[in-house]
């Protein structure tokens, strides 16, 4: 589940560059680029690492030599410069200083966890030359690891020591559960950085920060030797990290869909920052599987457009070529059925045949190198791995974090649909390479500055619009989870039925896809939090017909009046569902306090990897809950329900709660219980089941009242049984 207050999680705000206006030019004659990379809210900033056929570096190229297109048609450059270290080269030669934000460098080093030695030894080996080569001016670096959730094992510094000890405790096949209590710990010390309690890991908003003035003071500082490298855990950078590793947990799951989550939070928590930002990704390879491709995709667009460059690193080393045979065999098989298929004149088609199409598709998703390369060629950087020695390409990485091309153009896009624009760069210079970003989408510039992506478009426009609709049928719901007297833990709930997606069948596998969006606004209509999910899920036939998709959103809200507006769009159809509904926090008292009364969709018990924080607890089990007010009553099972209590840590006496099912008025039953002590959070959490056989059919209001010592506290439900 997601874990995150207002405005911590997502962060809106990206610096863009301020126009610089071509000076005037006589009548007759063209502007030349500008040497002033710079753009306005219309134009496109490139990034353009450009090489000869040997790999080396070309520092002299010229604008007249390179041509762009945008979506097929060819465009005027307005601006060009080779940026090196902290200098920007105008195509006359002259250098200026950048200034301090663009001087700053920042790589991420991420490592999955690597089973296999060889391959620990291979990560640990790379990463470590590169952080002892050649650095470029002011180049920062940062160390994760990504397992049951995103783990720092060393904020952005300089300090190469501090740097070789994280790589070398990254590589050393440490379980997650050793690094957490380390990570945590660097947590909590950048939390403090930013004037935030350590132990508030929900927390309070982030202050405001002076990115500029921590960037000027590391510039400033250079590549001095005298002394201790300059400190960039100050405030600025403390933030960029902290937004780096809030991922979203809501999302969270085994394998590749865990990784592209985990991924997609680093790009994102980088978005401030302009200038070169680079992620080095060390893995033993990526199955992509068709459940993915939109979560793929959307992780790549978002590094386009927040200016995030992957090296990608295939810890298999010479090993690669090897282990994609069995899917070359596959795919030449699937290709020899296809032709058979092609050349038959007459009689059926042979299993093999029908299933060629399917074989072909699974042949080359068996390939798990080639998400890798498109994650890096698609953003501009390359894959990195066939050798088990990678000095030579890990060189050309340091290269290219000191020193690339800048370039601006405006595509004078008159339709900000949302839809992926492809962009091309090719040169007249013979036996040279290019490299780039693939393309961006069209979003405006308050969409794209506020960090929107291109699928929340059509959902906030509908929300923007007022127009409510049950073209796709889901539930919507604020739950108050923890009150308390200055603000109150709530959880927002979005549930959408699998059943009413269209969805999308081949032959072996059935997809369903859904987008969502939500505004929580306060009183004074002022946006207190954005949430949104693109959900593509595949699923059998009796998932569909009785699963649902739900999302999850922590909150911490002072008390007030709220409202919630919400859409849902089936990506299979783009049918969009909108509603509206209005909540209140209240402010609550001293003495014991209880959660809503939750109704549950089911219960795993001994759930592995539960986060601590995670409210949907009890016993070591997770509970999923659901928004299902009407419970059908089948012979041997069981309703269940959860809630929170939270004891007053100054009463003695040992809070009791007792459960009334009301019935036309009248109290039919009541089930008194007693309660355990809470936990280290101060929290009883309970899970109560009721055999469907002890409770007769109709309306029941649920009334759970909690007591300890004088003072008391209730929360009620309302539930419909049936037969």
């Amino acid at each position: 589940m997601r874990n995150h207050t207002i405005p911590i999680y997502r962060q809106s705000a990206l610096l863009l560059l301020a126009c610089m206006p071509l000076p005037c030019q006589p009548a007759g004659q063209t502007a030349p680029p500008q040497s002033t990379a710079k753009t306005n809210v219309a134009e496109v900033l490139l990034d353009l690492v450009v090489r000869d056929k040997k790999g080396k570096p070309i520092s002299d190229l010229t604008p007249e030599e390179i041509a762009i297109t945008d979506n097929g048609v060819k465009q005027t450059i307005l601006s060009f410069r080779l940026v090196r270290g902290s200098e920007a080269i105008s195509v006359t030669g002259a250098s200026t200083p950048l200034d301090p934000l663009r001087q700053i460098r920042l790589v991420t080093l991420a490592f999955e966890p690597l089973a296999a030695p060889d391959q620990r030894k291979l990560a640990r080996t790379a990463a470590l030359d590169l952080v002892r080569g050649d650095q470029g001016v002011n180049v920062l670096y940062s160390v994760v690891v990504i397992d049951t959730r995103l783990l720092v094992l060393q904020h952005f510094t300089k300090d190469r020591a501090a740097l070789i000890k994280a790589i070398e405790r990254a590589t050393e096949g440490v379980s997650a559960p050793r690094l957490t209590a380390e990570s945590d710990a660097i947590v909590a010390q950048l939390q403090n950085i930013l004037s935030i309690s350590p132990t508030n890991t929900t927390g309070a908003a982030i202050r405001n920060v002076n990115i500029l003035s921590q960037a000027t003071n590391v510039a400033d500082a250079g590549d001095s030797t005298s002394g201790p490298p300059p400190d960039p855990t100050a405030a600025g950078f403390a933030k960029v990290m902290l937004d780096m590793l809030r991922m979203d947990a809501s999302a969270q799951a085994n394998g590749t869909r865990m990784s592209l989550d985990a991924l997609k939070a680093l790009v994102a928590g980088l978005r401030e920052m302009p200038g070169r930002k680079s992620i080095m990704y060390f893995t033993a390879g990526m199955y992509l599987g068709l459940e993915l491709d939109t979560i793929f995709r959307n992780l790549v667009a978002t590094a386009n457009r927040d200016n995030v460059t992957f090296y990608s690193v295939d810890t298999r080393g010479v090993m690669v070529g090897n282990q994609n045979d069995a899917a070359m065999m596959q795919l030449n098989a699937a290709a020899a059925a296809s032709a058979n298929t092609t050349q038959r004149l007459d009689g059926g088609a042979a299993p093999a045949e029908v299933m060629a199409a399917d074989n072909a598709e699974v042949s080359g998703r068996a390939n798990m190198d080639l998400p890798l390369r498109d994650l890096a060629e698609s953003t501009g950087g390359f894959l990195i791995g066939d050798s088990n020695d990678l000095r030579v390409p890990l060189h050309h990485v340091n290269e290219e974090i000191n020193s690339y091309y800048e370039v601006s153009y405006n595509p004078n896009i008159e339709n900000y649909d949302a839809s992926f624009r492809k962009v091309g760069v090719s040169t007249s210079r013979k036996d040279t390479v290019i490299r780039t970003r693939t393309g961006y989408f069209a979003l405006p510039s308050a969409a794209a500055a506020a960090g929107i992506a291109a699928f929340e478009m059509p959902l906030l426009k509908t929300i923007s619009d007022g127009k409510l609709s049950d073209d796709v049928r889901y539930r919507a719901s604020a739950i108050i989870l923890r009150p308390k007297k200055d603000a109150a833990t709530v959880a927002i709930l979005l549930e959408v039925p699998l059943e009413g997606l269209q969805a999308t069948s081949n032959s072996t596998s059935t997809d369903v896809h859904c987008t969502l969006a939500a505004l929580i606004k306060d009183f004074k209509g002022t946006l207190v939090q954005k949430i949104s999910s693109d959900r593509s899920l595949r699923v059998t036939a009796a998932q569909r017909d009785s699963g649902k998709f739900l999302d999850k959103t922590i909150l911490i809200l002072p008390p007030g009046k709220y409202t919630l507006d919400s859409a849902v769009a089936d990506m299979a159809n783009m049918k969009i569902g909108a509603q509206h509904a209005e909540f209140e926090v209240p402010g609550a008292g001293t003495g014991v306090g209880i959660s809503a009364l939750i109704p549950v969709r089911w219960f795993t018990p001994n759930a592995k990897d539960l986060d601590p924080e995670d409210p949907f607890q009890v016993g070591g089990g997770g509970v999923t809950p659901t928004m299902d007010t009407d419970f059908k009553m089948i012979s041997n099972s069981g309703f269940r329900l959860f809630f929170t209590v939270y004891p007053d840590p100054s009463i003695s006496a040992r809070p009791m709660v007792e459960i009334d099912f009301i019935k036309d008025g009248k109290v039919s039953e009541t089930a008194p219980m007693e309660l355990s002590p809470a936990d280290s959070r101060g929290r009883i959490p309970y899970l109560m089941t009721v055999p469907a056989e002890a409770i007769r059919p109709g309306a029941y209001e649920i009334r759970a009242t909690v007591t300890q010592g004088s003072t008391s506290a209730v929360a009620t439900t309302t539930i419909r049984f049936e037969q």
